[in-house]
């Protein structure tokens, strides 16, 4: 296009004589002028089929967010219902050893006592009862006999119950087993469900690689995305300062001291635990995407879809929920005018007005947003403005 705006231009240079202009002369100058606004309104055009575009795969994005959240969440009941019931069956298990060992036991003195019966034979029995001395002895005879009578019978009543409880013990356990194999199946269903909802996404995320336009209107959205963030910063921690003067001029006074920040020493604790590779550092880099030089606000820590984020610093949630470009992100604010930002979460766990402490479970790890991978996106900022974080987390 600019090379046909060229073209037309030269062309009006031509048809002027010296300093001479004639009527044909402005006359072609006029078509030409109409010409050259017919190319700014199909460029204008072009532009806003281009912006609608993007904004139809921004929300196919977001709707695959969605599913992505569903699906998560199933994954995690069903994962919760599995550890509750392997805890159940370990619990039954052990039962059942108890209970075994109690029926074996049991089974023992039965045994010993059958093989005593067996050798004293049915006429010792008689003897004792006819070597009684007198009636009244012979009663007592014969009321001890009715009592190891009684007790054989007593201890074989036990060994019933002994074995009726191993029985319901196994078939407790059975039940156990088979919902575990239930759930497994289940669990490996929605991991499916949930690698397919990932690859949906990915391939939405890679249209984005086969138009110029969109790149450009990404990186200014997000871009634009970064500044909305800084001003939402910027007010929350001006709501948080003045009530946090309100309910002490004294602690006021102190955080009015601490406007001139100074990095907390690499006192923060790492986001991710068990995973301490940086994919992308602070500063300028290429966007994963628009294969543009950009300034990266943070830094990015791959992790598996779902593993928790810790809260790098104690503080106040004063952000949580869907970010643009960043997808579902959380920020805290710990005084200071320090806050951290947590961005690209599949799943947040804390609240807008939640206060947090160091190394809490506050979200996990996601692909949601402007993201090629799952991945942690981490910021420190400073009065709402990003800075590094290296000196923070001591890197």
């Amino acid at each position: 296009m600019k090379r046909k705006l060229l073209l037309i231009v030269l062309a009006a240079l031509m048809v002027i004589p010296g300093l001479t202009v004639g009527a044909q002369s402005i006359t072609e100058m006029q078509q030409q002028q109409q010409e050259i606004q017919r190319e700014a309104e199909g460029t204008r055009q072009e532009l806003t089929e281009t912006q609608q575009e993007m904004e139809a795969l921004e929300a196919a994005i977001m709707a695959m967010d969605m599913v992505l959240d569903e699906a998560t969440e199933r994954l995690e009941e069903i994962d919760q219902y599995l550890a509750e019931t392997e805890i159940a069956l370990a619990e039954t298990e052990q039962a059942l050893e108890e209970a075994q060992q109690e029926r074996d036991e049991h089974f023992e003195r039965f045994r010993a006592r059958l093989r005593e019966t067996y050798i004293l034979g049915p006429v010792v029995y008689l003897e004792v009862v006819l070597q009684a001395t007198s009636f009244s002895n012979f009663l007592t005879r014969l009321d001890h006999m009715n009592t190891i009578a009684r007790s054989d019978r007593e201890m074989a009543g036990r060994l019933q119950v002994a074995e009726s409880i191993v029985a319901e013990k196994l078939e407790e356990t059975y039940i156990q087993m088979a919902r575990i194999e239930t759930l497994q199946a289940v669990q490996e269903e929605r991991i499916m469900e949930l690698e397919d909802a990932l690859d949906q996404k990915y391939m939405f995320m890679n249209l984005l690689e086969y138009d110029v336009y969109q790149y450009e209107a990404k990186i200014r959205e997000l871009e634009q995305a970064n500044q909305e963030i800084t001003t939402q910063i910027q007010r929350l921690q001006a709501e948080e300062e003045a009530r946090r003067r309100a309910a002490a001029a004294q602690e006021a006074a102190r955080r009015a001291a601490q406007q001139t920040v100074r990095p907390l020493g690499g006192s923060m604790t790492w986001p991710v635990p068990g995973h301490y590779r940086v994919s992308s550092g602070y500063g300028n880099r290429q966007h994963p995407i628009s294969r543009r030089s950009e300034f990266h606000t943070g830094i990015d820590i791959p992790a598996p879809n779902g593993t928790y984020i810790l809260a790098a610093y104690g503080g106040t949630v004063i952000i949580s929920g869907w970010q643009r470009g960043y997808g579902h992100t959380i920020v805290i604010d710990h005084g200071g005018g320090i806050s951290t930002l947590y961005g690209h979460n599949s799943r947040n766990i804390v609240e807008v007005g939640q206060e947090v402490t160091r190394g809490q479970r506050i979200a996990r790890v996601g692909s949601t947003g402007i993201s090629t991978g799952p991945h942690l996106h981490f910021e420190v900022r400073h009065n709402g403005r990003h800075v590094s974080p290296n000196s923070y987390l001591g890197i």
